[in-house]
Formats: C-alpha cells, structure tokens, sequence
C-alpha cells in the first residue's frame, strides 16, 4: 500500500514537471516577444526594410548606376557639334619692318592678339561616337541590373540574418530552461537523499547536469550575441543599440514544381540578364576596334579675329570653313590584333553566359531538393520531440519511484532538449531554404 502511493505520489511530480516540459516545447513554436521595452524590435518584415535603407551596399550601387547614366548622357552629347574658343597673344623682341620709301612698314606688331571660334562636326567619326554611346548605355543597363541584384543581395541576406538571430533566440530559450529543470530535478534529488530513497552518487550526477546546462547555456548566449550583432550591422544600426525580435516565422507559400522553377528561372535571373549585357558589349567591343579602319573625316567652320596693331595686309576679322580628314595608314598591325582581341572576348562572353545558364540551373535544383529535405526533417523533429517528451515523462517516473539511475534520467532529458533544438532548426530550416528558392527563381524581393 505504502508502495502504490509513493508510486502515485512520483507520477504527479512526474506530470507536472513533464507538463511543464510540454507547455516549454508548444512555447518554442510560439512568437518571439520582446522583454526589454527600450529595445528597437524587429520582425522579419521590419528587418528587410531597415536592411534596404540602410545598407552601404546598396547605396554604392545606386551612386555607380547614376555615374553611368551621366557617362551615357555625355557620349550621346559627344556626337553633337563642338565649339571651341581660342585667345592667342604672341610677343616679338621688336617689330617686324619692311622698308618701302622713307616711312617703314609693320609687317608683324611686336605684340598680337587673336581670338578664334570654331565650330565642328564629326562625320565618319561619328560612327564610333554613336557606337561608343550605346555601349555606355549598355553598360548603364548593366549597372542598373547590379543595382537590383544588390537589392535582392541585400533583402535576403536581411531575411537570412532574422532567421539565423530567431533560431539562436530560441535555442538560448532551450539552454534557460534546461538550466530550471536540472536545477529542479537536483533539488528533488536532495530531498530524496534525505529521505533515503537516493545515493549521494545519484544525486552528484545532477548536480553536475546543472553545470552542464549552465556551460551550454553560456555557449547559447555567446552564440546569440554574435549572430545579434551581425544582424544589427546588417540592419545597419549602432553598435548601442538594443535589438530585440518580435514575431513569428512566416507561413510561406511552396515552391513550384522543376519545370515552373527552370521556366521562371531563366526568364527571371539577374545573373542571366548581366550575362546577356555582357554578350552585348562585347560585341560593341569589336564594333570598335573595326571603327579604327574607317577615315575621320570632320567639317568644320571657324572665325579669327585680330585684336589690337594689324599687320600689313591682314584683316581684323576672317572667316574659313572646309573639311579636315586624317586615316591612319599603317598601325604595325595593332588594328588587325585589337579585332583578333575583341573575337576572342566576344567569344568568352558567350561562354560566360552558357556558365551562368547552366548555374542557374543547378542553383534552382539545389533549392529545391534542399526544401523538399527541410519538409522531410521538420516533421521528422516534430514527431521527435513528441517520442523524447514522452520518454522523458516515463523516465521521470521510473526515477521518482526509484527504478532507474539519474544517469538513465539525465540521458533522457538530454535526448528531449536535443530533439527540441532539432526542431527550432528544422523550423527555421524550412523558412530559411523557402527563401532561398525564392531568389534561385529570381524573385528581386523575398515575398513574405
């Protein structure tokens, strides 16, 4: 009789504790709320839009993107007609004079002052002006296309960074309270040996499982604190500032099927487009390098004005127009070696871009079979947790009534606070690899 109720008298302390470890596994699944009022909190959402207007990488893009739209504008300006003002002022020792009778003549004043404007147009070198002036807005585009990548870099890394920050919350959440449970069962463990119904060597076993639980809990707490800071860089906020999430990890929708995900893949990738600009100035390239073949040829008209003593004969105001024309003859060959050159990296560019097709390829794959395998692990943690729980809860039990050692005890609650940190991992497994194919399909922003 004395039996059964020492036996009825374990199990509720068994449940209760075991209820407890229940009521802590649904709490893992639960939203991260934060505990400090004064702290800048941040959810997954909130952490993408402080990322995008803060990020230094970001604003380098956008500054080089603008640089090159003004490059572009002035090629386009360069094909226009140029005007060019000139001031001369030439000094001799002493005039030049011609004697023709008693008077001399001034054929040269000892000081001249000229002033000319002239206004020219290119013809045939305009080619390689309006040539040169779509390749920089190909490279423009170019630059816009890194400046969406770089926002897409940005946005995910953000996205990223939150959930690796929610995942060491939780797992220093797990470490906490392994260190309530292992000082509770200590406790319990002491008043057994009073009673006589524990060794002392069981009882020191758990009070080493409370060391134990507090070094793990110390590494839990570092490993917060790094993965905190990294975030708050990201985010682009002080080193002072506290940072606390809030928030639940997002419900997001699956990713399409192989043949969707290549299809949407290769319509939308950054990486390919950059690729096909590369192509293109490319051959831009080789444009050039032709141009050197072809004559300049510019007309041009020009005014020249004397200012000051004139010279005999001269005029004070003149006028010449015509033609300039120059081509070069005989370059040692360096023309026909810059159009060899410019075959060849048209040639790697389109090599180029078979390589990123086939990466996009394998990076779409590689999500998709890494999501698929974070379904299959998060239900496997979850059915986990529910097998530790419950052996923990048996465990709990047998060691109330005195079946079992603490070490058999202690293996078991091991095994559960494991189980729980799979699952927490798992959990952020699943939304971290949803994520990622949402940029391997070429999503510019994560959709959450």
């Amino acid at each position: 009789m004395a039996n059964n109720k020492l036996f009825l008298f374990a199990c509720c302390l068994a449940a209760t504790e075991v209820g407890l470890a229940a009521e802590r596994s649904a709490d893992i699944r639960a939203d991260v709320k934060p505990v400090d009022p004064t702290a800048i909190a941040v959810d997954i959402r909130d952490a993408t839009q402080l990322a995008l207007g803060k990020s230094p990488k970001l604003r380098q893009a956008e500054a080089e993107r603008n640089a090159q739209t003004e490059h572009r504008r002035a090629s386009w300006a360069d094909i226009g007609p140029r005007v060019k003002g000139e001031y001369n002022e030439i000094h001799l020792r002493e005039p030049v004079k011609a004697s023709f009778g008693p008077q001399p003549i001034i054929i040269r004043p000892e000081l001249t002052r000229t002033a000319s404007l002239t206004v020219a147009q290119p013809i045939t070198g305009g080619y390689a002006l309006v040539t040169k002036a779509r390749f920089d807005g190909k490279q423009e585009d170019l630059k816009e296309l890194a400046l969406k990548q770089a926002r897409a870099d940005v946005a995910f890394q953000a996205t990223d960074m939150w959930l690796k920050a929610y995942e060491m919350q939780r797992q220093l959440e797990i470490a906490e309270f392994a260190v309530q449970v292992a000082t509770s069962q200590a406790n319990d463990a002491a008043a057994m040996e009073r009673a006589g119904r524990l060794n002392h060597a069981d009882s020191l076993r758990l009070q080493l499982a409370i060391s134990e639980s507090r070094s793990g809990l110390a590494k839990a707490r570092a490993g917060r604190d790094t993965i905190f800071a990294a975030l708050r860089e990201a985010l682009g906020l002080p080193v002072e500032a506290k940072l606390a999430l809030k928030g639940s990890l997002p419900k997001l929708t699956p990713p399409p099927t192989l043949d969707k995900a290549l299809a949407a893949a290769t319509d939308k990738r950054l990486e390919r487009k950059q690729a096909e600009a590369g192509v293109a100035l490319a051959g831009y390239g080789k444009k050039f390098a032709y141009a050197q073949y072809v004559p300049s040829v510019n007309v041009f008209a020009k005014v020249d004005r004397t200012i000051g003593q004139l010279a005999l004969g001269s005029q004070a105001l003149q006028h010449t127009y015509g033609v300039n024309a120059s081509w070069d003859l005989w370059t040692n060959g360096s023309s026909a070696f810059a159009v060899r050159e410019a075959a060849q990296s048209q040639v790697a560019a389109e090599e180029a871009q078979q390589n990123v097709e086939k990466m996009v390829r394998l990076d779409v794959q590689q999500a998709l079979a890494n999501f698929s395998a974070s379904q299959e692990a998060l239900a496997a943690a979850e059915l986990a947790v529910t097998q530790a729980e419950e052996v923990y809860r048996i465990q709990a039990v047998r060691f109330k009534t005195g079946a079992i050692l603490s070490s058999e005890l202690l293996m078991s609650q091991n095994a559960r606070d494991a189980a729980q940190a799979r699952l927490v991992s798992a959990q952020t497994d699943l939304v971290a690899w949803n994520l990622k194919t949402q940029k391997a399909l070429g999503l510019e922003q994560p959709q959450l």
